[in-house]
């Protein structure tokens, strides 16, 4: 391999796990209730008595009903804050922390979001529910012991927050699940938000500090039969891995996956952080360093998991420091390794982080956004990977070595021989970075790829839009994308009817695409726009692998993009782009957007699909009654669905109606952005009932129109009612 290629360290996260061990005698209450019972539970009025099984009489702590529950039971919650009360949760599970509400081997549904005053629909915006950890306790912890494939856990309308779980855990040195903690548990979420909620890792003086995962969820060994989170909120949940002798705790992300199936739709994760554990020591035990993986979604050894409609912002990894050999940080949001399938889509991950720990060596950071390493089936369907960053860590002496950055957007990346697939489809990256660490000895060449690299498998990218992405000026390899081998296992990449434009920073003899000696990338008719070098093809200063394609690129000085990089990162096309209709036999039925393509004769090259904007106009309707001839004047604000201003032309074929604010024309035009002055003239009629319509059309929008109604009168009375006043 050139000495110059990228050189990041193969993950080997070869976690220890914990399958926790159960003291004791642990009560079983698996048997199915004869009939199930809807119990209620009121932090303000209920008290802990009785069965909580009618609404006029609630309990009023959750644990006193699920203790009062057998499985299948449903409870009903009532707004207010619900905190730790005794030790009902540790009678039942001898996990440590004690936790807020828990159970071993009970499935229940557990509502939120009720009222004392109306038990039949939840809401629980208005009628907040909250299990409050109040930095003590664990929010919730359900368990199948004796019962592994059956239990379940549904829970709606909730905020756990404020949560904490701090090893040592039952003899283990690991903190997990802050929030809340399942094993063997099949988990419904819906409408929760975790927040503020932390996992830390024990301190330790010899040896590796504790792990520490899952700061808002962890899910351990959910049947295969899948759980589904919905409509859920992850902000400012945090896993710090503990300090070590030797070296610190690894820590994994807000939500953490371990060996099971999961859905997540709808959702936010914002500002959660993992962040590996410092050491004196030389930073090294086994063959692990202190890494910190996923800030937001951490997934290992995780059966399939699908992601859907999705946004990720302000998520954060951050490699542990120690004396020789820092942690990395690898997927400042997500982090998926060993899994069989990975799918996100309709996302959007923007200003994310990777940034390894400082060390005589500093760490090695992978994936600004994402780092999947060793899965299967990698999909991202309609994404938007915008101004993430990869920063490798600092040396500790100027005369150390900085550790590299990699992947700013993107790290695809296989370790082992297998069958590991990447498939990218309509997806925007963009303004993304790659940095080396600062201080001490930097290599050049080391690191790179400001949008994405696919390192040591295949992928297919489709539809991308590659733009504006950005690797240090120590750097050379792939301002765009670098396609790389792992030891003896190339890349083999597709890059189908994509744009790669704008790529003039950082070092400026880097390619916008960089394939190493001996990985091979395949062009199909995408575009070329701006960069600074398209490829390493002219073996300056990389030699490069096999490229084939090239003469089927376009080249422009222009990608006519709406408004590219800072503020707006708005990289939908304009009317005048070179892509328009040049994405000639493309079979890919849709863009970033879900818009149907072809718009018009063919595709277009790029994540968009143009379509003409639409105008609108608010209000877009106007009802008058007038008694007498004198005019009327309203006010309608005329706009564009995406793209810059517009020239629009408003008419009126109404006798009745005047366009602009004097004289008698039937006829205004104006930008995007002003106002139509619509006009009534009754004196133009005689008494009755009017309909018209203004019609607003442009040649570079969809037309709209607005509805306009009169009636004109001989009188109209105003009727006064005299205030009484009673004594």
């Amino acid at each position: 391999m050139d000495q110059r290629q990228t050189v990041i360290k193969p993950l080997y996260f070869l976690v220890v796990f914990l399958s926790l061990i159960y003291l004791g005698a642990i009560p079983v209450s698996s048997v199915k209730a004869t009939t199930a019972i809807t119990r209620y539970v009121d932090a303000t009025t209920g008290t802990d008595t009785g069965s909580c099984s009618f609404a006029t009489t609630p309990c009023h702590a959750i644990q006193y009903a699920i203790n009062k529950s057998a499985s299948g039971d449903t409870i009903l919650v009532a707004k207010g804050i619900y905190t730790y009360s005794t030790d009902w949760c540790s009678a039942h599970t001898s996990i440590k922390p004690d936790s807020v509400i828990c159970y071993v081997d009970k499935s229940l549904t557990i509502l939120g979001g009720y009222s004392s005053t109306d038990w039949s629909t939840a809401n629980p915006t208005t009628n907040l529910t909250v299990i409050d950890g109040q930095n003590s306790h664990r929010g919730v912890d359900w368990v199948g012991f004796n019962d592994k494939t059956h239990i379940y856990l549904d829970m709606e309308g909730f905020t756990i927050q404020n949560g904490l779980a701090q090893g040592p855990t039952n003899g283990y040195s690991s903190g997990i699940g802050g929030g809340m903690l399942v094993q063997y548990v099949t988990i419904i979420l819906r409408d929760m938000v975790f927040k503020n909620n932390q996992s830390i890792g024990q301190t330790k003086n010899t040896g590796a500090g504790g792990q520490a995962d899952g700061g808002g969820i962890r899910i351990e060994s959910a049947p295969r039969n899948g759980s589904l989170l919905q409509r859920v909120v992850f902000d400012n949940n945090q896993s710090h891995g503990g300090t070590g002798g030797d070296r610190g705790g690894v820590a994994l992300g807000a939500l953490f996956i371990f060996n099971s199936t999961v859905t997540v739709e709808d959702a936010t994760f914002t500002n959660n952080l993992a962040q590996g554990g410092s050491s004196t020591g030389n930073g090294t035990n086994g063959k692990l360093n202190a890494d910190a993986l996923g800030g937001a979604i951490g997934i290992e050894n995780a059966g399939t998991v699908i992601l859907r409609r999705i946004t990720m912002t302000g998520n954060q990894v951050i490699g542990g420091n120690a004396t020789q050999n820092a942690g990395g940080a690898y997927g400042g949001a997500i982090l998926v390794e060993d899994t069989d399938l990975f799918s996100i889509s309709d996302a959007y991950l923007a200003n994310n982080s990777a940034v390894a720990g400082t060390a005589s060596t500093g760490g090695n950071a992978a994936g600004g956004a994402i780092n999947t390493t060793n899965s299967g089936e990698v999909t991202f369907e309609r994404v938007q990977v915008i101004n993430n960053t990869a920063t490798g860590g600092k040396a500790s002496s100027s005369g150390g070595n900085a550790g590299t950055g990699a992947g700013g957007g993107f790290y695809v990346f296989a370790t082992k021989t297998g069958t590991f697939h990447a498939t990218i489809n309509n997806a925007f990256i963009a303004d993304n970075q790659a940095y080396q660490g600062s201080v001490g000895v930097t290599s050049l060449g080391n690191g790179g790829g400001g949008g994405v690299i696919v390192q040591g498998m295949k992928a297919d990218i489709n539809h991308a839009t590659i733009a504006r992405n950005h690797i240090g000026s120590n750097l050379v390899l792939g301002q765009g994308m670098v396609a790389e081998a792992w030891a003896s296992l190339p890349a083999t990449v597709n890059l189908n009817f994509s744009i790669i434009a704008d790529h003039t920073g950082g070092n400026t003899s880097a390619a916008a695409i960089v394939v190493d000696n001996k990985s091979a990338l395949t062009l199909t008719r995408g575009l070329f726009v701006s960069n600074t070098r398209d490829t390493n093809n002219d073996n300056m200063p990389i030699t490069h692998g096999t490229i084939n394609g090239l003469s089927s690129m376009l080249y422009s000085s222009t990608a006519g993009f709406v408004s590219p990089g800072s503020p707006n990162y708005d990289y939908h096309i304009l009317t005048t782009s070179a892509a328009k209709d040049q994405a000639i036999n493309s079979t890919m039925p849709e863009d970033i957007d879900d818009q149907a393509r072809p718009y018009g004769p063919a595709s277009d090259i790029g994540a968009d699909e143009y379509e003409l904007p639409y105008l609108s106009a608010i209000p877009n309707s106007f009802s008058e009654m007038l008694d007498d001839n004198g005019q009327v004047s309203r006010s309608s604000s005329i706009s564009v669905s995406s793209g810059p201003s517009v020239s629009w032309t408003a008419i009126t074929t109404a006798t009745w109606l005047y366009l602009g604010p004097s004289g008698t024309s039937k006829q205004s035009t104006g930008q995007t952005g002003d106002n139509l002055i619509i006009r009534f003239a009754p004196g133009a009629v005689g008494l009755g009932s009017y309909d018209s319509t203004v019609q607003i059309s442009s040649t570079s929008a969809i037309s709209t129109a607005i509805s306009i109604h009169l009636e004109k009168v001989n009188n109209i009375y105003a009727i006064s009612v005299p205030l009484i006043l009673k004594p």
